[in-house]
């Protein structure tokens, strides 16, 4: 570890002021930034007449305080170029990411609090300086603007009390993270083996598999009107239901997934690190879904508190996996955007007198042979890399002694 990184660890308020900077410049560019792909989808969808709205709307101000920007500027600024971005559009483009902006600054500390709880000295301090310092959280959740953080934060709070033996407000945090997002449901079998394997009260475990439930049925209770839409094609605000192919027939990625979860019962079953458990899970769902580009910030928060526990083994690892995350999410949104109209981090990629950047961007892109041979490449790489972390914590249900128990045996009742 670097000294710079140590003193950030160390001193309380080197590591405020550091996240705090990072906040400033994150805010800045929220402002300038122009809508995003989904932005725009999802006002689409709240305009569209008999689609439902479900929670995640509290993310956006502007779609349900009227004062905050009327339906004209909203569509002014859809079709506004970076370029030609001013203080009203700055303003909107504020209000929609703001509130997810302050959910990752949110997360920030509860990752700290989640290491301390975990008794990792400085983990929590490493994990949060991880997930908020991370460019890919930045585009992934900030810029792009989708509601994934809402449940991902439930989701961290949901670990951090699971592991202080708090079982029913983590119940209630993992049911909410489900209400607003399929995902969080996935790892239900994780908490409820680690629950098993810290011993925990059967009527704590009963109250977790119901919890589940119960988010299930929440998150259902708003898509299913329109399950077609929600439950079968990629939208921001829900990922496709894997087990959904047909009238009466699994796909082929619900059959891996669930062949995982048979693996998972069998070799998991005297694991006693949560985040080993959850890792592997989102990470298999992450590899056999049509994925989209925020999907990989489900895991950051929960890989940023493995690499806290288990130091540099898997630090490479990870910054592989997240440079070929953001390369494959690069060229693409890229090869999408330059007919669609939207910029890609504030580089207009459609219009008239684009500056010079935007037209040797526009030409690479232009050039199928280009993208036909880096795309998949990128691709290849990113999936086979999410095989090899997956593995790499795998093996660890298989070690006779746990490389990171430290997990359930810190905190005492």
């Amino acid at each position: 570890m670097s000294h710079q990184a140590s003193v950030l660890l160390r001193n309380r308020n080197s590591f405020i002021g550091f996240i705090v900077a990072i906040f400033i410049l994150k805010l800045v560019l929220s402002a300038i930034e122009p809508p995003s792909f989904d932005l725009g989808n999802i006002i689409s969808l709240v305009h569209s007449p008999g689609v439902s709205i479900g929670p995640w709307i509290v993310l956006y101000p502007p779609l349900y305080i009227q004062s905050a920007a009327n339906s004209t500027l909203l569509q002014q600024w859809l079709l506004t170029p970076p370029l030609g971005m001013n203080p009203n559009f700055e303003f909107i483009a504020l209000s929609f990411r703001l509130p997810i902006l302050l959910l990752d600054l949110a997360t920030c500390f509860v990752l700290v609090l989640a290491g301390t709880a975990m008794g990792i000295e400085g983990g929590g301090k490493l994990a949060a300086l991880i997930w908020f310092a991370n460019p890919y959280t930045f585009f992934g959740s900030e810029l792009s603007g989708t509601p994934d953080i809402l449940a991902t934060i439930m989701l961290v709070i949901s670990v951090m009390l699971l592991v202080q033996k708090r079982y029913f407000l983590s119940t209630i945090s993992l049911a909410l993270g489900i209400w607003v997002k399929f995902f969080p449901f996935l790892v239900v079998p994780a908490f409820l083996m680690f629950q098993y394997q810290s011993k925990s009260p059967k009527k704590a475990m009963a109250t977790m598999l119901s919890g589940g439930l119960l988010g299930l049925a929440g998150y259902f209770s708003w898509t299913l009107p329109n399950w077609h839409l929600y439950l079968t094609t990629y939208t921001p605000v829900a990922q496709p239901f894997p087990f959904v192919a047909g009238p009466i027939a699994i796909n082929n990625s619900a059959f891996v997934l669930l062949l995982f979860y048979f693996a998972f019962m069998i070799f998991a079953k005297h694991t006693k690190s949560l985040t080993t458990l959850l890792l592997p899970i989102l990470l298999v769902y992450y590899a056999v879904s049509n994925p989209a580009s925020q999907y990989l910030i489900w895991a950051m928060p929960l890989m940023a508190l493995d690499l806290a526990i288990v130091g540099r083994s898997r630090a490479a690892l990870f910054a592989i996996f997240y440079s070929l995350g953001f390369a494959n999410w690069f060229f693409a949104s890229s090869a999408f955007l330059t007919s669609s109209g939207y910029s890609l981090l504030m580089i207009p990629l459609s219009g008239d007198n684009l500056p010079s950047y935007s037209q040797a961007i526009t030409q690479l892109l232009d050039n199928s042979a280009v993208i036909n041979l880096i795309l998949p490449f990128i691709s290849s790489a990113l999936f086979a890399c999410i095989l090899a972390y997956a593995i790499d914590v795998v093996r660890t249900w298989f070690a006779k002694t746990q490389e990171n128990e430290i997990g359930i045996a810190s905190i005492q009742e």
